[in-house]
């Protein structure tokens, strides 16, 4: 399978439905986004991601066979998230903007990208030495243990005099 490349989806998404998208993958980790509010690398947040992750209690309560999507309302525009078991597709849309027609339509969508959806592994990953840090710590005990003796031997005067 192809890389996909989530920017020129968003992309499309934008000129096609004229609406700013943000793709993120299941841990919230945005992809790819044309929304200011969700930029790329930013995660979403997490009362979002515990809502979505609860979609199946929630779909039982409601006597639904599925949720897919949860619309949150602002004063003069909706978020969409649609979500799916890999990818979670971020829509901002105007409140004039029926969203009985635009649902279906995003969430054919969302199935379309994750059946492509490839995870990426980490090619370059490299070691890091933890011993020179070690080393600065000890010297920083070091130091921090002759600079209370020094200390210790002007308490004492001080307690001395006081008396």
């Amino acid at each position: 399978m192809n890389e996909i490349n989530y920017e020129e989806i968003v992309d499309q998404l934008k000129s096609e439905l004229d609406s700013e998208c943000a793709i993120a993958d299941k841990h919230g980790v945005v992809l790819a986004s044309r929304i200011k509010e969700f930029s790329i690398g930013k995660i979403v947040p997490h009362s979002i991601l515990e809502l979505i992750a609860k979609h199946y209690e929630i779909s039982k309560e409601l006597n639904l066979k599925k949720v897919t999507s949860f619309a949150v309302a602002s004063e003069d525009q909706f978020y969409l998230f649609t979500f799916s078991e890999k990818l979670i597709l971020i829509s901002k849309l105007d409140k004039e903007v029926n969203l009985i027609k635009f649902m279906p339509n995003i969430s054919v969508f969302l199935q379309h990208i994750e059946s492509k959806f490839v995870i990426q592994e980490l090619k370059d990953f490299t070691r890091f030495d933890f011993s020179e840090e070690i080393e600065k710590m000890k010297d920083t005990f070091k130091t921090d243990d002759a600079k209370e003796k020094k200390y210790s031997i002007i308490k004492a005067l001080i307690k001395y005099i006081s008396n």
